[in-house]
């Protein structure tokens, strides 16, 4: 079953990261450009506006100057005493109804009483130069004459007031648009370089942090790679990192995990065929004799009544014996495990091993509590296994103290479980014991437990040892209901 490793940020952090990196960026540049485009906007109207007023104070002025020429003009037809600019005056006034109109659409709101006022003063002069002034003058009338020049230099005066009020007006919102302008101008140079600022902040920002996250990383997993490369140790190189980088990381564990898994059982692989080399040349030449030897030994101490040369006959037979049982278990190690599957009645197994265990070992306490099951297994070979890990179990206890069994099943197979009572298996140690010729007894081949391990592998389950607080050791074996394909023989 693949478990699911837990990744910091989640699996997607750095391209969040990337994503939201170039979002903010990009929504920052873009609110700028907006807020750009609105004040050049309002900067392009402000100054639309400018030229609006200014052709409006234009025409102001010519409207205050065309005042001042009208009166000029009176003042030569009343001086010379013809009536040939009647019309003329008859036409101006028609002009400045016309300009005043159109200049009234254009001056605040708060001028366009002036306009009104300076067309009535104006139609007033227009009364009074048609009505009294001219006539009088043609007349002789100086008398009527020098009222009506007063009556009109007043209007001519009051219109031309007007006229530069308006004008000044004009020219006092000209100038405060232009101000309004300048002040756009600034808040978008302002803006535009404010914005260029916090665009080269998140810039600098996020390459710092997509060097933190990235960066640094790849570079950590680069000379990783490139120590595993070189055939080095690996130190794991996880945690590192966030999202995609550090699923990558566990990638790398993983694989430098299984690399050294590989080479340590390609290893394990050549050692076994070397050592199957060396017990197939040996095996005869040591079996032979062994065997002959033991059948003299054995006919001598049938012929010796006793005594100390029977003693010694019988401790020579166990030497012969221990090395005839070394090159076996030699020949079992190198040779892989060739499995005869049967229906195996596990708990049987276990109580029969437990009672032959019990009549071959004077004081052997033995508690076997084995739950019900049928495995697909070696018989055989399965009770290889759990009569070694129960001699081991004796030799490490106190003579005083019980061996425990335990059989219990679990999802699609079995766990066998044998306690001992003994001081436990050092640290240094336990990640060596099912190494072949590593044994923790003085005369010990070191070949038993890696025999057991071989077996339990080719019926595709699994053996370790662990450690409970009340001390000893539990040798826990745990065997599927059947083997998987390919591993019989």
């Amino acid at each position: 079953m693949r478990v699911e490793r837990s990744v910091p940020g989640g699996r997607r952090a750095v391209t969040r990261a990337l994503v939201t990196a170039f979002v903010a960026i990009a929504l920052v540049a873009v609110a700028v450009c907006v807020v750009l485009m609105v004040m050049l906007n309002r900067v392009g109207e402000e100054l639309d506006t400018v030229r609006e007023d200014g052709r409006a104070v234009r025409d102001g002025l010519s409207l205050a100057l065309s005042v001042r020429e009208h009166y000029v003009h009176e003042a030569h037809t009343v001086i010379c005493g013809d009536r040939e600019q009647v019309q003329a005056h008859r036409d101006w006034i028609e002009r400045l109804r016309v300009g005043v109109a159109e200049l009234s659409l254009r001056v605040p709101r708060s001028e366009r009483h002036r306009l009104a006022h300076l067309l009535r003063v104006s139609e007033r002069l227009d009364r009074v130069f048609i009505d009294e002034l001219l006539p009088a003058a043609l007349e002789g009338d100086d008398e009527t004459v020098h009222e009506a020049h007063t009556e009109a230099e007043r209007l001519s005066e009051q219109a031309t007031d007007d006229a530069d009020a308006v004008v000044r007006a004009l020219e006092a919102r000209m100038d405060q648009t232009r101000r309004g302008a300048e002040r756009a101008s600034t808040v978008a140079m302002v803006t535009a370089w404010g914005g260029l600022a916090i665009v080269f902040l998140m810039v600098v920002t996020f390459s710092l942090r997509l060097r933190s996250a990235i960066f640094r990383p790849l570079q950590l997993l680069a000379e990783a790679a490139g120590q595993l490369g070189r055939g080095e140790e690996v130190t794991p190189i996880s945690p590192l990192g966030r999202g995609e980088i550090a699923t990558v990381a566990h990638a790398f564990d993983a694989m430098a995990q299984g690399i050294r898994e590989r080479e340590k059982a390609l290893v394990e692989s050549e050692r076994m065929a070397a050592i199957g080399q060396l017990a197939a040349g040996i095996a005869h030449e040591i079996n032979n004799p062994i065997h002959i030897i033991r059948g003299y030994l054995k006919t001598m101490m049938q012929e010796v009544e006793g005594g100390l040369a029977l003693e010694e006959l019988q401790i020579l037979d166990e030497e012969a014996e221990a090395c005839q049982r070394i090159v076996d278990d030699l020949l079992a190690y190198a040779r892989a495990p060739q499995l005869e599957l049967r229906e195996l009645d596990i708990q049987a197994l276990l109580r029969d091993v437990a009672d032959r265990l019990r009549n071959t070992t004077p004081g052997a306490t033995i508690d076997v509590d084995a739950e019900p099951r049928t495995l697909q297994a070696d018989p055989v070979r399965v009770r290889q296994v759990v009569s070694n890990l129960l001699k081991n179990a004796f030799d490490a206890s106190p003579e005083d103290q019980e061996v425990r069994v335990r059989g219990e099943e679990i999802d699609d197979g079995y766990r066998i479980t044998v306690s001992d009572c003994g001081p436990g298996i050092p640290v240094a140690e336990r990640e060596h014991i099912f190494e072949p010729f590593h044994s923790r007894k003085a005369d010990g081949a070191g070949l038993g437990l890696a025999v057991c391990r071989a077996i339990v592998r080719a019926h595709g389950g699994t053996i370790e040892a662990s450690h409970p607080e009340q001390g000893g050791t539990d040798m826990v074996v745990e065997l599927p209901s059947a083997p998987k394909a390919g591993r019989t023989g």
